[in-house]
């Protein structure tokens, strides 16, 4: 396994460090921004729409209102134009076109320090860095430039959420170059450093990236244990966070930390994870990788055929590639070449290998190199070349002594003893080969020693363990939560509870306090209403209910509004009846007080009960009595209505005798049949008035009960009616004849 495949490829994996979390003015470029990951073809595009909008309508004398670019437009502003120019950058990163993403960013900086956006000049200087350190590797300069910006960083204005943000990404950015320089003391304090940060910043995603960043240097570190704990928790954070750029990352480190621990079912699982999200975006380089890895854990299990097509695959995505790394060229193709020397095709075994030795003589990869001649050697075994296998096998030893890196170098003596020995015992040398048995068996004694402290099984259940803790972990800080949520729900809802009782308590106290006023209330108006003496309606509801007229008022249909004597002024037929009862007027002289009371008490319950609806009763004064009557046809006469009257009265039998005379004034309502309301409501009161005391008067000459009709005749007309003294109007009215007058005097 090559880890990293390529430098170039690790900066890929870690690049959305370099702005995660980050919110943009625009909706427009969030949408590119979050684009970076997926497809950082279409976010390069978008963010060079925005700045070539802003180019051609800087040239244009005058901007088109209704130019399809007028969303963009609007949203040109100087933050805009720099984040535009830093998403630029970030997908020219991502797409490897390094020189022109250095460009690019470059003009962000010196805009934002034009428009003094000392902010956004920071994060353009971080960038800047950061494709630095991909284009030219040169861990001292970044350290230094990242120091720099440190300072910068404790300088500015910035708000302290801005504040952290950068000072995590600069902590973490050094942390992964210290780690490339296997400074691991250096490192383990930087990424200390960056978690205080993030402490503050609180942010999920950036908090993945921080479990993504550590967990690479443990692995780089082959400290297996850690790493398994820092990218199980990125994966889980991931997961929970519902982001797929970050799950890939983690499912594709993890699958090497599997294939290192030789849990290949468990590496294969995650890089399939990987694949699948990879496979889905244009992103070849990454891409490649995976499969790499999914080829060689396929070549452990000994599925040859399914390592080669995967191996193919990664030639597929080879080709696709703008930019080809030559040790990653060499190595696949050795890989291929290895492939067919186990399928027993010799030839095209040797293809692949003359291709790579062609691009090894371009290459100083001495581990490559080393791979080759081994490659050759075996081929040189299968033509029986035994002497120049065992010459080109010596040389590949010599070299393999010069590698640096021990464990690669431990890896190619054994494979390189191993082979020697199978050359001498081809060539009958038995002595150099069991002398070369043996250094192939020391070696193979130490790496066996190594692998038995790498338990498959210890290591499954240590992943289990993890994944539980980190499960508990979540579910610990979710209980925590749920605990604060609950209490503060029960908070709430005592106090809401107490509202509520309250306002229910306040509630019934208006509602019967209501029902009690409205008690009184009623009560109230029936005594206002109500006659003391006889509990009949009175007078005052007459007066409450009958408006103010003004002069000549009959000619307005809006005095009729309150409609307590004649509900519907154009279509009511009515007769009105005034009445005097001589024997209410003495009675409380000859019976006394209480008898008296009484006795009008019973008379007024004995009409309430007579007299039907919708005939109506009024106590009008103290002997005087309003009645109301609808007129039910044409046949109805003053002397009908005088007789029902007269035989409530006849009827009525109280302990005392009374006297049963009555005077009783008549009209009918409408007064003028043509001009129904010429007379208004008080006005047809003074004229039962007048009718009353005509009746009056032939009951002192008689001593019977009399009544007086008064009607006008057909053609009346209204204007001689219309003046303030109605009963002078009447009187003359009398006199010419307009009015007529009927009574029970024959005379």
């Amino acid at each position: 396994m090559k880890f990293p495949t390529c430098f170039f490829s690790a900066c890929l994996l870690l690049l959305p460090a370099l702005t995660q979390a980050k919110e943009y003015s625009s909706p427009t470029l969030t949408d590119a921004y979050e684009m970076l990951d997926t497809t950082p073809e279409q976010a390069y595009l978008i963010s060079e729409r925005i700045l070539s909008v802003q180019r051609k309508n800087e040239f244009a004398e005058k901007p088109n209102s209704h130019n399809e670019d007028d969303n963009l437009l609007a949203e040109r502003t100087p933050t805009n134009l720099i984040e535009a120019l830093q998403v630029q950058a970030l997908a020219l990163h991502k797409l490897g076109r390094l020189h022109e993403a250095l460009v690019i960013i470059n003009a962000s900086k010196r805009l934002a320090d034009e428009q003094k956006l000392i902010h956004l000049a920071l994060e353009s200087q971080f960038i800047a860095i950061s494709i630095n350190w991909s284009l030219y590797n040169k861990p001292t300069l970044t350290l230094e430039s990242l120091k720099d910006l440190a300072v910068s960083i404790d300088a500015s204005q910035a708000n302290q959420q801005q504040y952290n943000e950068l000072l995590f990404h600069q902590a973490l950015l050094s942390a992964e170059v210290e780690s490339f320089q296997q400074q691991n003391q250096e490192a383990t304090y930087l990424y200390q450093q960056a978690f205080s940060y993030l402490s503050h910043v609180k942010d999920p995603k950036l908090t993945t990236e921080y479990h993504l960043s550590i967990g690479s240097h443990y692995l780089l570190l082959k400290q297996y244990d850690q790493a398994l704990t820092e990218l199980l928790s990125a994966y889980w954070l991931a997961v929970s966070g519902n982001n797929s750029g970050q799950l890939a990352r983690s499912n594709y480190l993890l699958a090497q930390l599997f294939f290192h621990r030789k849990v290949m079912d468990k590496s294969l699982e995650y890089a399939s994870q990987a694949a699948e999200f990879y496979a889905r975006y244009n992103d070849t380089t990454i891409m490649a990788d995976v499969l790499s890895l999914m080829a060689e854990i396929y070549f452990k299990q000994g599925r040859y055929n399914l390592a080669l097509v995967h191996y193919f695959n990664v030639l597929d995505q080879e080709q696709n590639q703008k930019k080809q790394n030559l040790t990653n060229v060499i190595d696949l193709r050795l890989d291929i070449a290895n492939i067919y020397y186990l399928l027993s095709n010799y030839v095209l075994s040797e293809q692949y290998l003359n291709q790579a030795e062609r691009l090894n003589s371009f290459s100083k990869n001495k581990n490559l190199q080393v791979r080759a001649q081994f490659q050759r050697s075996q081929l040189l075994l299968i033509e029986a070349d035994i002497q120049q296998a065992v010459k080109v096998l010596n040389s590949a030893i010599l070299v393999t002594n010069d590698i640096k890196n021990q464990s690669v170098k431990n890896e190619l003596l054994l494979q390189g003893n191993r082979l020697l020995s199978s050359a001498f015992e081809a060539d009958k040398n038995y002595a150099d080969a069991l002398r070369t048995q043996r250094k192939y068996e020391q070696l193979f004694a130490l790496k066996q020693a190594t692998q038995n402290e790498i338990n498959e099984d210890v290591f499954r259940q240590q992943k289990e363990i993890i994944e539980k803790t980190i499960h508990y972990q979540g579910l610990e800080q979710q209980l925590k939560n749920k605990s604060v949520d609950l209490q503060h729900t029960k908070n709430t809802t005592f106090v809401l509870i107490s509202v509520v009782l309250l306002l229910i308590g306040i509630i019934i106290l208006l509602i019967k306090k209501g029902r009690r006023v409205n008690s009184q209330l009623h009560y109230l108006h029936q005594e206002f209403f109500t006659h003391p003496r006889s509990g009949l309606r009175n007078l005052r509801l007459l007066t409450a209910h009958v408006p103010e007229s003004t002069p000549n008022s009959g000619l307005n249909i809006e005095q009729w509004h309150l409609r307590e004597l004649i509900n519907e002024p154009l279509s009511d037929l009515l007769s009105f009846a005034l009445i005097e009862f001589p024997f209410l007027r003495p009675i409380y002289l000859e019976n006394g007080y209480q008898q008296a009371l009484d006795l009008e008490k019973e008379f007024g319950q004995y009409l309430k009960d007579n007299i039907q609806k919708p005939n109506r009763i009024y106590h009008f004064s103290d002997a005087t009595f309003l009645y109301i009557e609808q007129k039910s046809d044409s046949s109805h006469s003053p002397k009908q209505l005088f007789d029902k009257i007269q035989g409530y009265v006849d009827n009525f039998k109280p302990n005392s005798d009374i006297d049963r005379t009555l005077n009783i004034g008549f009209a009918d309502y409408p007064f003028l049949s043509k001009a129904y309301t010429a007379i208004n409501d008080k006005e047809l009161i003074d004229i039962l008035l007048m009718a009353t005391q005509f009746a009056k008067k032939l009951e002192h000459s008689e001593s019977a009960s009399h009544w007086v009709h008064l009607s006008a005749i057909d053609n009346a007309p209204a204007a001689s009616f219309a003046t303030t003294d109605i009963r002078a109007a009447c009187q003359q009215a009398i006199e010419s004849g307009l009015i007529k007058v009927q009574s029970s005097d024959k005379s």
